[in-house]
């Protein structure tokens, strides 16, 4: 899967851009604030139709306009494809995606279009933080090969917010409503299979293919990176029929909190690194490195499953690696279309890279021109800084 054409249009700090990136890596320089980590959103937003790093679409829109665009041109083995995603909150129809000029109707039409993986600095909390990043990391990567995980995630969710608002309305009535309750309990119970059995397949591969990478990454066998799935429900069989028992086991609990105690949004995925857990033990290197095997094993994963290689995305990787893990690193990832963010070009060794840009920002209209040396500048709107 390769993506031949990027454009943006009064998306962050680019009023207009095309480019046209190399199917091998593609390295793109600058100072901070730039926009580099910009041009990697774009791409996320046309692969999972949302932003890695804000909630708010609104952020996404250039400082004087109502509306942003971003689009890919994407070839595959089977089909290419043109997706687009346009933004305008102030709106009734806030977000529109087409797929070859057609406008889509549900999210789960867009999975598996652009497969992607991104890494970012944030993705340190994967080891650092809590499990609510961890069950997004396997539901963004299984959503992109499974759509129907992607429809039982909604599902699963939709049931659950109708169960906890019954349970806070209990809990200050003081009163039944008990067949509703197990009604939505049913409705959770199903999607909840699928996705409970789906995540415990995905980490049993997880957990082989990310210790090969950890110990590809350092060169170092003796470090054993290690990941378990762990589920809420206590019997791994006939996973419905647990849940919904656990459910009415814990209703009295349940009602006092107002909130639902046990289901796939309580599991979570346990990292440990020679048997240790990495939250608690591991050095700021270890949890780098740990946190970028995952993401270097999901797209091996998803490689073998859809037979397609998906688009790597690194932002600000290079610089808290030593020089033998960049490049160990630049090895591992040679096969695959790989954007890659840093600020200094020197980072990289520039024989593994095949084209490199400039990003710096100015004051008027952006454009793009490769120089003498085979670099291509990528210029974008500075906007004036307001003082009201």
């Amino acid at each position: 899967m390769k993506i031949e054409e990027l454009k943006l249009v009064n998306f962050r700090n680019y009023e207009h851009e095309i480019v046209k990136p190399h199917e091998g890596i593609n390295l793109f320089f600058g100072p901070n604030g730039s926009g580099k980590t910009n041009l990697l959103e774009a791409i996320h937003y046309c692969a999972l139709g949302k932003s890695h790093r804000v909630n708010n679409d609104q952020n996404v829109i250039r400082t004087g306009n109502n509306t942003a665009y971003c689009s890919v041109s994407v070839r595959s083995r089977q089909v290419r494809r043109d997706i687009s995603v346009s933004l305008s909150p102030g709106e009734v129809n806030k977000k529109t995606i087409c797929i070859d000029q057609k406008k889509i109707n549900r999210f789960s039409e867009l999975m598996g279009c652009l497969q992607c993986v991104i890494f970012s600095p944030e993705d340190l909390g994967l080891i650092k933080e809590g499990p609510s990043l961890r069950r997004r990391y396997l539901d963004m990567m299984i959503s992109q090969l499974n759509r129907n995980y992607f429809i039982a995630l909604q599902q699963y969710r939709i049931g659950m917010e109708q169960r906890n608002a019954l349970l806070k309305n209990m809990r200050t009535k003081q009163g039944g409503q008990l067949e509703w309750l197990e009604d939505f309990e049913k409705a959770m119970a199903g999607p909840a299979e699928l996705i409970i059995s789906e995540r415990k397949k995905i980490g049993e591969q997880l957990s082989v293919l990310a210790l090969e990478t950890y110990q590809s990454i350092t060169g170092q066998d003796q470090e054993e990176f290690q990941l378990t799935y762990h589920s809420s429900m206590k019997q791994e069989n006939n996973i419905f029929e647990s849940m919904m028992e656990q459910l009415k086991k814990n209703r009295e609990d349940d009602i006092r909190l107002g909130i639902t105690s046990v289901g796939p949004h309580r599991d979570d995925l346990l990292l440990m690194l020679n048997r240790r857990n990495m939250k608690m033990f591991a050095s700021q290197g270890q949890i780098r490195t740990g946190a970028l095997s995952l993401k270097l094993a999901q797209m091996k994963i998803i490689k073998n499953i859809s037979g397609e290689e998906p688009v790597l995305l690194l932002d600000d990787v290079m610089s808290e690696l030593d020089r033998n893990r960049r490049m160990r690193l630049l090895d591992e990832i040679s096969s695959y279309q790989t954007f890659i963010t840093c600020t200094d070009e020197n980072d990289l060794d520039e024989s593994k890279l095949h084209r490199v840009y400039q990003v710096r920002s100015i004051i008027e209209k952006g454009h793009i021109q490769e120089t003498n040396s085979g670099k291509n500048f990528i210029e974008t709107y500075l906007a004036e800084p307001d003082f009201s």
